[in-house]
């Protein structure tokens, strides 16, 4: 009766669940082989094999028997029913990565959404492999109609280097068709599974029975060689030496093999029947488990041989030592547990403190309802919720919703409050406006309106933040922050919540001030609360203002910390981390390492386009269009530039996303000396300080005189904001070296205690000229390592095209050689096939980029830097 693995319980408490579901289920020791069959299994890649038969049959045990044969290659998972497609997208990925140590490093926190995406992603890259795997797939859903669509859709991703294998209890027709497109199809039915009749004579012999014996063998002929049945007889027979009429209990029961499990358990000894009815209040559990459900009964050893038994239970393949139950027996003890219900409830009451102790009220949450602790339930239901709506489990939160209410006009309300939760953490972003106007009105006079209006506007701010509306997250973000004198105010969690995202606004903004005292106000608020929670915000805020503030070694230490223990907790959407991603590629970038910078800029847009989390999708994708620019492919900056420009207006209430965008086409423009359009932009940029910065250089560059002034006016109290100015006054005096050369040193010394690296290389061939003579003169590791960059980027800009010779079009390409000859504009414009209007305006706008007055001196700068 022992088998591999067994159906998830309804709702999931163990640790290590995840993990144990991804690996080849342990056999247990007195499993029977069955290599005999493994010629059923054995096919080439690509190819589907469909293993079905109804429960009992050794679905799992055999494909885990000939699985373990090839484990070197074997992708295993097990899917419930409460999987849904994002769980089954994260559970792909971790299972691959247990064979494939360090596969889609891209994935992180990218299990949330699109899961055909992500399936679509793990094929190429396991294609890429060139290597052959054997994917398993062991179905433990019912909902067949449901799977139907699931199936079809991730089989269609999936490579030709696969052997796909599916388990199922029933059959899946209607997608053999799309099983059969990709390779041989081969079923492997209940037939085949049944126990031979040497088979049950080896299986017989091992529990010292004699099967030449007539009643015995009557006996276990009539369980037809259904696997289970005939285990549980032979044990059943050895134990009460006495034969069982299987066919007489088929007979007489509508589920047999329920009856025989039944039969078995009973004929326990009273101990040990009640050791393990009690563990199956869970369907896996660990030592630590164990000893909290069963107290003075607990030992370590019986559990272990109880395992090693295989009947009831069997050890997970996880590195952490859990115990899972088998479907069946658990089914049967749980009938018997349900009957005592005060135990039953004693259990959970136990595993309620358990999970309280180690601070996860999410865990806990299910035993106080379990244990009929309606109180506690109320208790921990906060706190709890905070992490279901952190984790991205809106669904469960909708699904406890109605544990937060009665059904009174203020129980209805309270119950709405976790619905928005639970809808804010599902980006469900057009629901989430809809509830705010339906609960602010129906809050109107009752003693809840000032606590619902913090909250509603609470959720508002972090929509509006989502979509860069920045103007409007002020408002709704003074609104819930605001006092009320109601019975019932925002927690203190909730505000540091809101805290963090307004610092996110000040980080994105370049607002330093505004960001440090926004941590500062946090730390204040979080010395009153002891979620652990509140301990990541103030990383994630530490973080942030570390980076304002310049300060790039301890900012890319702070940032790599919190989103490590944002990924371990499984924080996403509104809650994730990409606040965390967006400075360590940031540092990455000011350290000169620009390949691990694009790489975690990439996840950041993915992630920040699939978490809907707009402002920051955008905000990275700039970075695409900047470092284009930076290396002469100005067409492609500005098609980048374009792009985001139509995917923003697909978004709806996508004004503000466009300031974001203004800023990275603002870049590109002070790059390619493009002074009108440049002009424009500044005119409506907001006035960040990396706006201001251009808007200096373009004062000088349009020979405005109080430029020099407003440079002797900037900021000095981080030491980004130093190194800024200790640069532009050597900018200032760079025609009188040694003054120049004090001002550098300056930063330099400032630079080196931060890890400053790319501000210095973003700077003129003078003034890295001036680094590299420092250097000369004191070389420290940071100056040589400074200088030897400095000199590699002079060198790339010197073999780079210039400026406007990267910004010309194509066509304006054209125009320009036609120029070099003697031919009349007419004659061009005819041989070019456009009009002597259109002729014109290429001319206006080359001779703009190239920054010439006419014909001759356009071709005189054209030949003076090689593009003629």
């Amino acid at each position: 009766m022992a088998t591999a693995k067994g159906e998830a319980a309804e709702f999931e408490v163990a640790p290590g669940v995840t993990l144990s579901r991804t690996l080849i289920p342990t056999l247990p020791p007195n499993y029977l082989s069955r290599k005999h069959l493994f010629p059923l299994l054995d096919n080439s890649s690509p190819s589907t094999t469909v293993v079905i038969a109804p429960a009992g049959y050794g679905k799992t045990s055999v494909v885990a028997e000939w699985a373990l044969a090839h484990r070197d290659r074997v992708i295993w998972l097990t899917i419930t029913e409460s999987d849904s497609l994002e769980d089954m997208a994260a559970l792909f990925i971790q299972a691959t990565r247990n064979i494939l140590p360090g596969f889609a490093p891209w994935f992180e926190g990218e299990a949330s959404v699109r899961p055909v995406e992500v399936v679509r992603r793990w094929g190429n890259e396991l294609l890429a492999t060139g290597k052959d795997y054997i994917f398993i797939i062991d179905n433990l859903r019912e909902h067949t109609n449901r799977d139907v669509d699931i199936a079809s859709r991730l089989v269609e991703q999936f490579p030709k280097n696969i052997q796909f294998v599916t388990i199922r209890r029933d059959s899946l027709e209607t997608v053999y068709a799309t099983f059969a497109s990709r390779g041989a199809l081969s079923v492997v039915t209940a037939n085949d599974l049944q126990f031979s009749d040497n088979e049950i004579a080896t299986l017989a012999a091992m529990h010292k029975l004699d099967y030449e014996d007539s009643e015995i063998r009557q006996s276990l002929e009539g369980a037809h060689g259904w696997p289970a049945a005939v285990s549980m007889l032979v044990y059943q027979i050895s134990k009460n030496k006495k034969p069982v009429d299987f066919e007489k209990l088929v007979s007489s029961q509508s589920e047999p093999l329920r009856a025989l499990a039944s039969s078995v358990i009973n004929s326990l000894d009273d101990q040990t029947r009640s050791l393990i009815t009690s563990l199956a209040v869970v369907q896996e559990f660990t030592h630590e488990m164990a000893e909290v459900i069963l107290g003075d009964d607990y030992s370590y050893d019986g559990i272990n041989q109880i395992a090693l038994d295989g009947n009831y239970f069997t050890q997970t393949g996880s590195p952490e030592q859990s115990f899972e139950f088998s479907t069946l027996v658990r089914e049967v003890l749980l009938t018997e547990l349900r009957k005592d219900k005060y135990k039953k409830m004693r259990i959970h009451s136990a595993l309620l403190a358990f999970h309280e102790n180690r601070n996860e009220p999410n865990l806990a949450l299910e035993h106080a309802y379990l244990a009929g602790d309606f109180e506690k339930v109320a208790e921990i239901f906060p706190d709890a919720a905070r992490i279901l709506q952190s984790t991205g489990r809106g669904r469960e939160l909708i699904r406890w919703s109605i544990f937060a209410g009665d059904n009174s006009e203020l129980g209805l309300l309270k119950r709405a409050t976790v619905e928005l939760a639970g809808r804010l953490a599902n980006q469900e972003y057009d629901s989430v406006f809809s509830m705010i106007d339906q609960m602010n009105f129906d809050a109107q006079g009752t003693v809840l309106e000032g606590f619902i209006k913090q909250l509603t506007y609470g959720s508002r701010a972090y929509v509006e933040m989502a979509l860069g509306r920045f103007d409007e997250f002020d408002q709704s973000y003074a609104i819930a922050m605001a006092n009320n004198e109601g019975p019932i105010t925002f927690g203190i969690e909730e505000q540091i919540g809101l805290l963090r995202l307004a610092a996110m606004k000040s980080f994105i903004l370049d607002e330093t001030e505004s960001v440090e005292a926004l941590y500062e106000e946090a730390k204040a608020l979080a010395n009153k609360s002891k979620l652990p929670n509140n301990h990541l915000l103030l990383s994630s805020m530490n973080a942030m203002a570390l980076f304002q503030r310049g300060d790039y070694r301890r900012a890319y230490e702070a940032a790599s910390v919190t989103y490590s223990q944002f990924t371990k907790r499984g924080y996403v959407g509104i809650f994730g981390p990409l606040d965390s991603m967006f400075i360590i590629a940031r540092c990455h970038l000011e350290f000169a390492r620009p390949r691990e910078a694009f790489e975690v800029f990439g996840q950041i847009r993915n992630l920040g386009e699939q978490w809907q989390q707009w402002a920051w999708h955008f905000f990275a994708d700039g970075y695409f269009a900047r470092d284009l620019v930076m290396r002469g492919m100005v067409t492609e900056a500005l098609d980048n530039i374009k792009r985001a420009r139509e995917r923003a207006s697909e978004i709806e209430f996508s004004e503000g996303l466009v300031s974001i965008i203004d800023l990275s086409e603002l870049f590109i423009r002070f790059t390619v000396k493009d002074n009108e359009r440049l002009g424009a932009l500044l005119e409506r940029a907001p006035k960040l300080r990396f706006v201001q910065q251009i808007k200096l250089a373009y004062d000088e560059r349009m020979g405005k005189k109080s430029v020099r002034e407003e440079v002797k006016n900037l900021p000095a109290r981080t030491p980004r904001e130093k190194i800024w100015k200790h640069l532009a006054d050597a900018h200032e005096v760079i025609d009188q070296e040694n003054l120049a050369m004090k001002e550098m040193k300056k930063a330099l010394e400032i630079g080196a205690t931060v890890g400053a690296k790319e501000t210095f290389l973003r700077q003129s061939s003078e003034m890295g000229n001036l680094i590299l003579k420092i250097a000369g003169e004191n070389p420290t590791v940071y100056l040589e390592d400074l200088a030897s960059s400095v000199a590699e980027r002079i060198k790339s800009d010197a073999n780079r095209p210039s400026e406007f010779a990267s910004s010309l079009t194509k066509r304006e390409l054209e125009v320009l050689r036609h120029l070099s000859t003697d031919r009349p504009i007419s004659a061009i414009a005819a041989s070019l096939h456009i009009s002597l209007n259109t002729m014109k305006t290429h001319l206006k706008n080359l001779y703009r980029k190239m920054e010439v007055d006419g014909r001759v001196s356009a071709v005189e700068k054209a030949k003076a830097h090689f593009i003629l």
